[in-house]
């Protein structure tokens, strides 16, 4: 190959490798399955706006009081396909003793369980997960919940 050759498609070569790169950056990627990968793309991203319950809070806690046995747990989301709610011991690497309390997969009439968990004593969180409706990503946040008794409420 002569020496001009070569230079042209070395130029060549830059200018293929070059646009690819633009294209990757500029656009979703699509994947070898045909799904668009939007995971760069942050308004598409399942998320939490606001996590609550029906329960009384004191320093950071939702308080269950003596007699109360259910609870509603709502969030507010974006770009949610499925909520799921959990329950898990207070402590450190307590995930993996988490039990599966509720889920919601229809949001028309907003994202919420109501959990009758009978004579049950907390000192748990309660972490609400939201799986995305792009498939691809997923989010959580944490409700700490406390039993008290009604000494204790006085």
């Amino acid at each position: 190959m002569g020496k001009n050759a070569k230079v042209l498609f070395f130029l060549l070569m830059i200018l293929i490798l070059s646009a690819c790169n633009n294209v990757a950056e500029n656009q979703s990627v699509e994947g070898l399955d045909g799904i668009t990968d939007h995971s760069n793309d942050k308004e598409d991203q399942a998320q939490i706006l606001k996590i609550d319950s029906d329960l009384k809070v004191k320093d950071g806690w939702h308080i269950v009081p003596e007699g109360v046995n259910a609870m509603t747990i709502s969030a507010e989301v974006e770009n949610v396909e499925t909520i799921l709610f959990w329950i898990t011991p207070t402590g450190t690497g307590t995930w993996g003793g988490r039990t599966l309390i509720g889920y919601d997969i229809d949001g028309n009439d907003g994202w919420s369980i109501e959990w009758e968990f009978g004579e049950r004593i907390f000192h748990d969180h309660i972490t609400v997960q939201a799986l995305g409706s792009d498939f691809a990503t997923q989010v959580s946040e944490t409700l700490n919940v406390h039993s008290v008794s009604k000494t204790d409420e006085e």
